[in-house]
């Protein structure tokens, strides 16, 4: 250890102290991260969609299209259920007389279209946006043009590849069929309770509104081209007679549940192909390793504090 120290110049000292000090507060913080969401998985029950109640739950399913309505991965044109996209170009540079190479990102998507979660019996829509995604498929190939000339892959080629090509594209897909978990906030809204009398009213009114010479055919009946006050109470009559109508049918559309981000950022919003268990093994074993990093760097700090003196 005293070598160590030997080789580190003196005016360099602050630097690595609060290098070191750096290191144990991010994996303090990783720790934490991972070990937050271990608890949460291992003491939220998993529910079943026919029963699961409003509000924050845990759900395993089947991810399908909507209505199979397939989405196209911009790159590989895979369909697919959710996607991000990336490519990069890659770099040639010299520093400190040394020939080094490295990736630049110059595109990035991420797929915010919604899909659905079954598991046999009930369904509902998942909203991707903002969640972390864990376990998803990953494909990776290389080209010498901007946009890729190859798609439909079936798998990642080797680093190989990167040697005589000058563009990596990276996709990671959620496909369809694949088993998953899901931890987030699980609401059901039906289209009656959406839409007021009064707003579907008002709804109507407007759309007549848009059509002037039709409004004044209808309901112009002294036919002197101005709709006054009583034929305009005839005209309300008539469009809370059509906005009951049309609120009576909304109410018969079946419920709508969907499953998305939190409105706490507290709780995490979890898309995952990992089983529930696996997952949580994956938590325990990160938050582990992030305090055993913590750990060794506030040895360390406090090694380097005692040996400086």
């Amino acid at each position: 250890m005293n070598q160590i120290l030997a080789e580190i110049p003196p005016q360099d000292y602050p630097y690595v102290l609060g290098a070191v000090i750096v290191a144990a507060l991010t994996g303090f913080y990783f720790f934490m991260h991972h070990w937050k969401r271990l608890r949460i998985i291992e003491d939220t029950p998993t529910a079943k969609l026919r029963s699961a109640h409003q509000g924050y739950v845990e759900l395993e399913g089947k991810g399908q299209f909507i209505d199979d309505r397939p989405i196209y991965a911009p790159l590989s044109n895979h369909p697919c259920l959710w996607y991000r996209s990336e490519i990069a170009q890659q770099e040639t540079f010299t520093e400190r007389g040394r020939t080094q190479t490295r990736w630049n990102v110059v595109y990035t998507n991420t797929s915010d279209h919604r899909f659905r979660l079954t598991d046999g019996v009930s369904s509902c829509y998942v909203d991707p946006d903002h969640a972390e995604i864990n376990g998803i498929e990953k494909l990776v190939w290389y080209g010498n043009s901007e946009w890729p000339t190859r798609t439909q892959i079936l798998e990642s080629q080797s680093i190989v590849h990167a040697m005589t090509n000058n563009y990596r594209y990276s996709e990671w897909l959620i496909l369809p069929g694949q088993p998953l978990y899901i931890l987030g906030q699980f609401s059901t809204w039906s289209a009656a309770t959406q839409k007021s009398m009064r707003d579907v009213m008002i709804n109507v009114i407007n759309d007549w509104k848009k059509d002037q010479a039709a409004l004044r055919d209808r309901f112009d009946s002294n036919k002197d081209g101005n709709i006054d006050q009583q034929e305009w109470e005839v005209a309300r009559s008539a469009a809370h007679a059509a906005a009951q109508q049309i609120h009576d049918e909304l109410a018969l559309e079946p419920d709508t549940s969907i499953m998305a981000k939190p409105n706490n950022p507290s709780r995490p919003f979890i898309i995952s192909m990992y089983p529930q268990a696996l997952l949580a093994r994956k938590y325990r074993r990160s938050g582990y390793a992030a305090l055993a990093a913590c750990i060794l760097s506030i040895c360390a700090a406090a090694w380097l504090v005692h040996a400086h003196g």
